[in-house]
């Protein structure tokens, strides 16, 4: 790529990049818009291979990240960190950013800020003369440079791209059950007040492994802010995930908390689906629910729930499980055109063992689309085989439901 013709000096660059970092830094991606004109062109210019939609904003975050990437590890660590880059670090100012790091390190913020200061410099030299964009880049950015991530029926489904940003909101415990949430607890632990923790770590771990140069960040209802992410992943149930609950006006159906939870469907007439149990009081099989809502800024919102920690690992599963994952995601997004969706499947646990639902192999119990007048529309009705037995006025008949404002069919 040739070198641009505006020329920056790395005191010049420091100055723009030590305004950049504060508040939520790149975790809030708008906040590259405040950039100079002579610095946007600059990084404009050294963005690495995207998609031709790609905005603006997405070169120029993609753009700051590669040059992140260039520092030595050390630097990167603390780089990362100060820019919002890592999810574990993930806080609105860079204060309370350092001070996690320096927690997790065992030093004091006085010593984070002081190397975070050296890769700062480092940093600011490396955007104003370039050298860096000819040089072999870092592990972190060794995905492919193409718009579209390398795994395409996830990544399409999800909303994700190389350099997306994902954020991952999962259900809480209620306060009463959260032992360990104090910072000063001699033994606390972030996640002990996490609900539905092994779906967490399940989506975590398998999308850092198909997209290993996205930012994904976890959070906790109560602390989570709306950095306008690429992809919102909400994890659980509205009883238990505040943020779920919010999307609620806008879902055709509705959940029942425990000791009695249900998935409910209604239009005149209703169908509820609840978990199978054994004669012994054993969980058989939980339902498991898919939400894709598409926001007129373009996030893509994946609502992976369940009437109980089973159904949402479950749904989890249909979603990220290595061939089988592919195949479903691919078969939602096929069935939807691309759009809104509702999908509910039956999640069972043989041997402790939970299963994983194969879409391809046997419909959903349940499938909606939105139609063109923008409302939810039955498209598959398969509950007969799971409701055998059950009164016949519970039956859900095709049926829609209004959208909520801010969402597009």
């Amino acid at each position: 790529m040739a070198t641009p013709p505006t020329r920056l000096c790395p005191e010049e660059v420091r100055a723009e990049l030590l305004r950049l970092r504060q508040g939520p830094a790149l975790g809030h991606p708008g906040a590259v818009t405040t950039l100079s004109v002579p610095l946007k062109t600059l990084l404009l210019a050294r963005t690495p291979t995207l998609s031709h939609t790609a905005s603006e904003t997405t070169r120029l975050v993609a753009a700051l990240r590669r040059a992140i990437d260039a520092l030595t590890p050390h630097e990167r660590h603390y780089a990362a960190a100060d820019f919002n880059l890592l999810g574990e670090h993930s806080w609105p100012t860079l204060t309370e950013r350092q001070e996690s790091l320096a927690r997790v390190l065992g030093c004091s913020a006085k010593t984070v800020r002081r190397h975070a200061g050296q890769a700062l410099d480092t940093l600011a030299l490396l955007i104003s003369d370039g050298s860096y964009v000819t040089e072999t880049l870092a592990p972190a950015s060794a995905a492919p440079a193409t718009g579209t991530a390398p795994d395409d029926e996830t990544s399409q489904f999800f909303g994700i791209t190389t350099s997306s940003r994902v954020d991952v909101i999962c259900s809480a415990l209620p306060v009463t059950d959260r032992p360990r949430q104090h910072p000063s607890d001699p033994l606390y632990a972030r996640y002990a007040g996490f609900a539905d923790l092994d779906a967490l770590f399940y989506v975590r771990v398998h999308l850092a492994q198909r997209f290993p140069a996205a930012t994904i960040r976890d959070f906790h209802p109560g602390e989570y802010y709306n950095a306008e992410p690429d992809s919102l992943i909400i994890l659980g149930a509205p009883d238990r995930n505040s943020a779920y609950a919010e999307f609620g006006p806008h879902l055709p159906y509705r959940f029942t908390p425990p000791p009695d939870p249900a998935i409910t469907f209604s239009d005149g007439q209703e169908i509820r689906l609840a978990p199978l149990w054994a004669p012994e009081g054993e969980l058989l099989a939980d339902l498991s629910v898919i939400t894709r809502l598409t926001l007129d800024q373009g996030t893509t919102v994946v609502l992976i729930g369940g009437c109980l920690t089973l159904g949402v690992l479950g749904a989890a599963k249909c979603l990220l499980n290595g061939e089988r994952g592919r195949r479903n995601t691919a078969y939602l997004d096929t069935a939807a055109s691309g759009g809104d969706l509702v999908a509910v499947t039956t999640t069972r646990k043989v041997g402790g063992i939970t299963g994983t639902p194969d879409l391809a192999t046997t419909e959903p119990l349940l499938l909606l689309t939105r139609d063109p007048a923008g409302n939810f529309t039955t498209r598959l009705d398969n509950t007969a085989r799971y409701t055998i037995g059950q009164p016949t006025q519970n039956r859900y008949h095709a049926g829609q439901c209004a959208p909520g404002p801010g969402w597009r069919a």
